[in-house]
């Protein structure tokens, strides 16, 4: 019997980009002859040689449901509950990728219903490939949004999806591409890497499929191996540490949360060993190994009464690297890596009034072990997050259950060149959509000044290969649109610095926007310091989402935000100028820039001195040569806005 196949793409449910010629494809047995019946219109094509097919639907307006039938002599597919709108490629790392669930203690009201099921997202398989480009997708369907499903979403796209809903009341379309801890690199095609022969060689290599085996097998034993090592040395593990009738009265004190090693000399030992078993072994780093910690606190009779019927929680922030969380002897959560947020469910009825104990214990990986501060830190009851809550800041127990040298180092293939490209991306651009929106550059850090030229080429490449699959369209595409995430702040704050690797990225995002029919949404203060991966995506949506408007939709906004156009000196004062301003700049707070001069930096105050500009008293600098403005990882100088509350676009500039 014939086998008729479609891309996964091609499923119940899925939303098609509205107002051009719809490509629909797939694979047959050689010369099969192919029906596809759609909206009171039959279409007809012919296998070739390969087998492959494809039928171009008629351009549509938003609208639907409708039913699709391709049948084969012997065989049929039917696709039902379609929808025409606007369809969006969703790609980047972790904070494209960041799930709805990750949000939902801050948003809870986006599952209140009803929940728009015609805003859909395809979640493409995360893959890669070193052998060059595929034709489609491995798998994936369509999911619309709903109680049920919305903790899938992108919470980036979700936003950015309902607003451009609630605007224009198109179906919606989200095609998530992304995958976190990635460089650009990764999504680049072998053409775009043309001029980094390194790149690709490296990307070629990993084409080899036993190598790759190899490779992974290999790091995955030796991390087996020092986590079961670990674990049988671990004298809280044998002992039972966790248990509430441990002894702690001689265990030693420090003030969480924090840095273990700058909370307690002990993890600062810079005495460096391998494993052996002994007590006093550190990294050069830091401490590696397990510590436990412990605390211990009184619980009302009403806070029991009311947690014994369910709905406690306790929330720790985020903890380096590993852990597992201990109430009273019992295990109510663990999380494998660093970068989740502990939330646990504590079982209904294991809190008691009187003392309790929680303990955690912590497996330290790469010498920088700790918990992190500023975030919530406590046990608490629904609707109580602050008040009546049971605060765990303070003075902690602890003790090391054993010592280590570094854990071996992970191998990661889906951050190599091209390989996600190849997977992820080239077969996603012969599918019509309106825009791309990127949210990347976070794993670029180790090398920001390279970022700038990998960008444009990746953006350059992806318009170039899109448009010589659709300019075979009977309705050709326009060029999609490109909306990047400018990177918010990470990292304490700080003065401005040169040198700042994000301040960099921040630099080449922004000298995107010289590329035709791209568009950015200023995300600075949209960051957390103590947090990769910041909660607000709503807000990220939101400017993703005005960008779009501009850009697509040519409405006349000040996306993204006032940006550099001009310093010059003036008796003495430098005045500076900006485009993008609304009605005119704001402060909350008098605002500060940098002047460098000499190799020496100054922080000089500036004044608002119309709509458009500002000014700096400069006349004491002998020979100043440039000026920045919330130029760090995380300015704490980033006080300038414009009418629309969107912040001044960070820059340098020679003087």
């Amino acid at each position: 019997m014939e086998q008729l196949k479609i891309s996964p793409l091609f499923s119940d449910g899925m939303i098609l980009q509205h107002g051009v010629s719809v490509p629909i494809s797939g694979e047959a047995p050689p010369a099969a002859q192919i029906q596809l019946s759609f909206h009171n219109k039959t279409y007809k094509a012919q296998a070739d040689g390969d087998g492959e097919w494809a039928v171009f639907l008629d351009s549509h307006e938003p609208g639907g449901p409708y039913c699709m039938e391709i049948s084969t002599q012997n065989s049929s597919i039917i696709i039902k509950d379609i929808y025409f709108g606007d369809v969006w490629l969703c790609s980047g790392q972790s904070n494209m990728e960041l799930p709805m669930r990750r949000v939902r203690d801050d948003f809870p009201e986006e599952w209140d219903e009803p929940v728009n099921p015609l805003i859909r997202q395809f979640f493409v398989p995360q893959e890669w490939d070193f052998s060059g480009p595929r034709k489609t997708l491995s798998g994936g369907r369509w999911k619309a949004a709903g109680a049920d499903t919305l903790e899938e979403f992108s919470a980036t796209a979700w936003f950015f999806a309902k607003k451009m809903f609630e605007t224009y009341h198109y179906p919606t379309g989200i095609i998530l591409a992304a995958w976190g801890g990635t460089p650009i690199e990764a999504f680049m095609s072998e053409e775009a890497l043309a001029a980094y022969p390194e790149k690709i060689a490296l990307g070629k290599k990993y084409a080899d499929t036993a190598l790759c085996d190899s490779l992974i097998s290999e790091k995955q034993a030796l991390i087996e191996t020092w986590n079961n090592e670990l674990a049988a040395a671990d004298s809280g593990l044998s002992q039972g540490w966790q248990k509430p009738e441990t002894d702690i009265s001689a265990w030693e004190e420090m003030e969480l949360p924090g840095d273990f090693g700058a909370v307690h000399e002990e993890f600062l030992t810079t005495e460096d060993t391998e494993f052996h078993g002994g007590k006093n072994d550190f990294c050069a780093s830091g401490f590696c190994g397990v510590v436990w910690l412990c605390r211990e606190f009184d619980v009302s009779a009403s806070f029991a009464a009311t947690a014994g019927k369910g709905g406690a929680k306790i929330w720790l922030g985020t903890i380096i690297d590993s852990d597992t969380v201990y109430i009273n002897g019992v295990e109510v959560g663990n999380t494998a890596y660093r970068y989740p947020p502990r939330k646990y469910a504590i079982p209904a009825g294991l809190l008691r009034e009187g003392k309790n104990r929680v303990v955690i214990r912590v497996v330290c990986c790469n010498g920088n072990g700790g918990i992190t501060p500023g975030k919530p830190f406590r046990i608490f009851l629904p609707g109580s997050e602050s008040n009546n809550a049971i605060e765990l800041k303070g003075t902690w127990k602890y003790r090391v259950g054993e010592s280590v040298g570094l854990r071996p180092e992970e191998f990661f293939l889906h951050r190599q060149p091209m390989g996600l490209f190849n997977a992820m991306i080239a077969p996603l651009l012969g599918y019509p959509f309106r825009a791309v929106l990127w949210y990347q550059g976070e794993s670029n850090d180790g090398n920001p000044s390279g970022y700038e030229a990998l960008f444009k080429l990746m953006v350059n490449d992806w318009r170039s290969k899109y448009q010589g699959a659709v300019s075979l369209f009977p309705v050709p595409c326009s060029l999609f649109s490109f909306i990047l995430v400018q990177l918010p702040i990470f990292g304490e704050p700080e003065d401005n610095k040169e040198s700042s690797s994000w301040a960099i990225i921040r630099e080449a995002q922004c000298s995107a926007l010289s590329l035709p029919l791209t568009g950015m949404a200023a995300g600075l203060e949209f960051g957390e310091w103590n947090d990769l991966h910041p909660v607000n995506k709503k807000g990220i949506g939101l400017r993703l989402a005005l960008a779009a408007e501009k850009v697509i939709f040519k409405k006349n906004n000040s996306s993204p935000g006032p940006l550099f156009k001009s310093a010059a000196c003036v008796n003495g004062r430098l005045l500076i100028n900006f485009d993008n301003c609304g009605t005119g700049l704001k402060a909350d707070e008098t605002p500060y820039l940098s002047v460098i001069a000499g190799g020496k930096s100054f922080r000089i105050p500036a004044v608002i001195e119309g709509p458009e500009s500002i000014s700096l008293d400069i006349s004491a600098i002998k020979n100043p040569e440039k000026v920045l403005y919330a130029w760090a990882n995380n300015p704490r100088d980033r006080q300038l806005y414009n009418s629309d509350g969107l912040p001044v676009i960070p820059f340098r500039a020679k003087i």
